[in-house]
């Protein structure tokens, strides 16, 4: 029988289209991490949230394709069932999309700072 335990670092992997943001989700599809090439933040705004929602969706998407067609890795808890997956992901997705209007809003006013000096 198999160990539950050799899954948990099950991690899913993205990037956007043009390569400068890439983001991993843990097994629960929660956000682990999110890199920005610095180049990224010459983005707008706007196309700068968009790219941050094409990586996180990438890495969601490549979780779901490692844990397999029935959303239900080998040896995964009773309870990681695929609708209770996918309404957790539509939720991270609404929760990502505010964060991401947060930052994208804090970097709008850094760069305002810096275009007045």
């Amino acid at each position: 029988m198999a160990d539950p335990s050799e899954h948990d670092d099950v991690r899913g992997a993205g990037e956007s289209a043009v390569g400068l943001i890439s983001a991993v989700v843990g097994r629960d599809g929660l956000l682990e991490g999110l890199r920005l090439d610095p180049r990224a933040l010459r983005l707008g705004s706007h196309d700068l949230a968009e790219q941050i929602v094409i990586a996180v969706r990438a890495a969601q998407h490549d979780l779901l394709d490692q844990i397999g067609d029935d959303g239900v890795e080998p040896s995964a808890p009773a309870g990681l069932e695929p609708e209770t997956l996918m309404r957790r992901l539509d939720e991270l997705e609404i929760q990502a999309e505010r964060d991401f209007a947060r930052l994208t809003s804090s970097l709008d006013e850094t760069l305002r700072r810096l275009e007045e000096r």
